[in-house]
């Protein structure tokens, strides 16, 4: 059953990320240089797999002995992108050199997992296991709402409360959480104008040309597509058509019938990441640890498409392991590593 479980979720993954070539592949079929993103994309790609087999060898001790090293680390890189960051469309959130960027968020969401799990598992009593979590938790969504990126902050603090659940804590504590969540996200809104605008068009969806490119998108590929390179309305009106409109760029080219698969995909893989959390051999941080990572990629692809099919109003996230961006594939495939690194510390 192990050797099953993580043979799928190695499977699904490569799976996944081929489709993904093939999003980018026609999102960029009228580009000047068509192979550019495809050729930086199947790199990143190749990076994510070996670190994620890299990761996925690695016994699980390791990371459970060093996860609030590795999770602070990771917290002091996303901290310092205000002062030496690059800012695009309005957001600080990338270090770049030359052609080369990184985007710290998205690489951190494994050693994030690694520390919120650790302290959840390290304090016995509720009250302090949520206090603790909690305050762990806010440390990271203020370094990236200073960005400001709501959307990555939101699957933060999803991821939060999910976990929170998912180790069993009492009820009142995630009612705590939701409404900590709620008035967080009415904050943000209610104090940057962009993000007004994100709400009001989704309340209005006639008002939003934006919106109405990714249905128009998804519609034209009817069942079975306009096939790879006729992605027409990708190419000439969708916004991002290779990273936050990525859904609709895919169900234009192989249609519903493709995107379906697709969807598959993602819940074998999910699937077989929950399978895992359930075994009875796994000690209990190993368990909660393969949850969470299925939280963070189920809650990220959920938003995604929920927004590429006019279901949720528009954040700027990537599809996991679909969307063009080095740093979101290659934080998928630490993700993913830890997650097989886990599936092999069973109970002494």
């Amino acid at each position: 059953m192990k050797f099953s479980l993580r043979g799928t979720i190695v499977f699904s993954m490569i799976l996944l990320s081929f489709f993904g070539l093939l999003t980018i592949m026609s999102s960029q079929s009228e580009a000047a240089s068509p192979y550019y993103l495809v050729i930086r994309q199947l790199f990143a790609f190749v990076t994510a797999l070996v670190l994620m087999l890299l990761c996925g060898a690695v016994p699980f001790s390791f990371f459970r002995k060093n996860a609030l090293l590795l999770a602070g680390i990771s917290l002091l890189a996303v901290l310092i992108l205000p002062l030496c960051g690059t800012r695009i469309n309005g957001m600080c959130g990338w270090f770049r050199y030359g052609s080369f960027s990184l985007q710290p968020t998205e690489i951190a969401k494994g050693f994030f997992l690694l520390g919120a799990v650790f302290i959840l598992k390290h304090f016995q009593k509720e009250s302090l296991q949520y206090i603790a979590g909690l305050g762990y938790t806010l440390l990271w969504l203020g370094a990236i709402l200073i960005q400001p990126d709501f959307g990555t902050s939101f699957i933060y603090l999803a991821t939060f409360i999910l976990l929170i659940f998912t180790a069993g804590i009492g009820w009142k504590w995630l009612l705590g959480s939701a409404v900590l969540a709620g008035g967080t996200a009415f904050l943000f809104i209610k104090t940057h104008p962009y993000a007004q605008g994100r709400l009001q068009a989704f309340l209005n969806p006639s008002s939003s040309w934006h919106l109405q490119q990714l249905e128009l998108a998804s519609a034209r590929g009817g069942w079975f597509g306009s096939k790879l390179g006729q992605a027409l309305w990708s190419n000439a009106y969708v916004p991002l058509p290779y990273n936050d409109s990525a859904y609709a760029t895919l169900t234009e080219t192989i249609g519903f019938a493709g995107a379906l698969l697709v969807l598959l995909l993602f819940v074998l893989m999910l699937g077989a990441l929950s399978m895992t959390a359930l075994r009875r051999d796994l000690t209990e941080y190993a368990k909660l640890f393969v949850a969470g990572a299925a939280i963070i990629i189920g809650i990220q692809t959920l938003l995604h498409i929920g927004v590429n099919l006019s279901l949720l109003p528009p954040t700027g996230l990537t599809l996991p392991l679909i969307s063009y961006g080095g740093s979101s594939l290659v934080g998928c495939g630490i993700l993913l590593g830890l997650a097989l690194s886990a599936s092999g510390e069973k109970q002494s």
